[in-house]
C-alpha cells in the first residue's frame, strides 16, 4: 500500500514536470537537466513499483515526495523558482 502511494506521488511529480509550460521563462540548461533527471528518476520509481521490483517504501520517502509535489504544484512545475536564493528586503550599502 505504501509503495503504491509512493509510486503515485512519483508519477504525479513526473507529470507536473513534463507538462511545464515555458512561456515567458528563460531557458536555462542546468534547470532543464535537473528537470530531466527528476522526471527519469520519478518514472523509474513508478516502473519499479509496477513490476514489483521496489519492495519497500518508507514514510519518510512519502513525506519527501509529497512535499516536493506540493512545491512543484505551487511553482507550476518551474524548478528555477525552487532553486533560486530568496531575495532579502534589505539593501546593503
Amino acid at each position: 500500500m505504501i509503495t503504491t502511494i509512493n509510486a503515485i506521488f512519483c508519477l504525479m511529480i513526473a507529470v507536473r514536470l513534463f507538462t511545464f509550460d515555458r512561456t515567458n521563462c528563460r531557458y536555462k540548461v542546468k534547470y532543464s537537466w535537473l528537470a530531466w533527471l527528476m522526471i527519469v528518476s520519478s518514472v523509474a520509481v513508478c516502473l519499479f513499483s509496477f513490476f514489483n521490483l521496489l519492495h519497500r517504501a518508507y514514510l519518510a520517502q512519502i513525506v519527501m515526495n509529497l512535499t516536493l509535489l506540493l512545491c512543484l504544484l505551487k511553482s507550476k512545475g518551474n524548478i528555477g523558482t525552487l532553486c533560486q536564493k530568496p531575495k532579502s528586503g534589505k539593501k546593503r550599502k
